[in-house]
């Protein structure tokens, strides 16, 4: 056989072979990869490494436990819905001006992504910007910050856009 057509016809049963193990889904939230029936979220993978790239987080903070408003954010949750949201642990809490991001998991309840707000000098969460639910297979960071944005458009970008999910919920 000639040289030639063993590579045309390697190169065809490499892609045949490739393709037979890929495949595309559309979910309620967007395109999937399929691997072997596993899906994939390669357009979230995609985005957090552009949001990475191009996002200047150095004005954003990531508070710790001893933080005023890392523990006045704490309480405002824990006061938002008793008695099930009192038993809560804080996976991360970033905040920027007047804005806090809080990834929060409870005892009883789903794990959330809460937004709260600075006004008057008082911290209050906002209702229509609270996530609460997993993301799977979905990327938790760009469908949270997509989510959110949405949410609240006057939310500063560079906020949702350092926010990186470090809870086991949302890995």
């Amino acid at each position: 056989m000639n040289r030639r057509i063993s590579l045309i016809v390697l190169m065809m049963v490499l892609v045949g072979v490739v393709l037979s193990h890929l495949s595309w889904t559309n979910a309620d939230n967007g395109p999937l990869l399929l691997v072997d029936g596993r899906p994939m979220d390669v357009v979230g993978e995609l985005s957090n490494r552009w949001t990475a790239w191009s996002t200047r987080c150095d004005l954003v903070k990531r508070l710790s436990p001893d933080d005023a408003h890392y523990i006045q954010a704490k309480e405002q949750i824990k006061n938002y819905s008793p008695p099930s949201s009192e038993f809560l642990s804080i996976a991360s809490a970033w905040a920027l001006s007047d804005w806090i991001l809080v990834e929060v998991e409870f005892k009883e309840l789903l794990p959330s992504l809460v937004v709260l707000q600075r006004t008057q000098g008082e911290w209050a969460i906002l209702p229509r910007a609270v996530w609460s639910g997993y993301t799977k297979p979905l990327k938790a960071g760009p469908f949270l910050r997509h989510y959110i944005g949405k949410q609240v458009p006057e939310l500063p970008s560079e906020l949702s856009g350092c926010f990186v999910p470090q809870s086991t919920s949302f890995q």
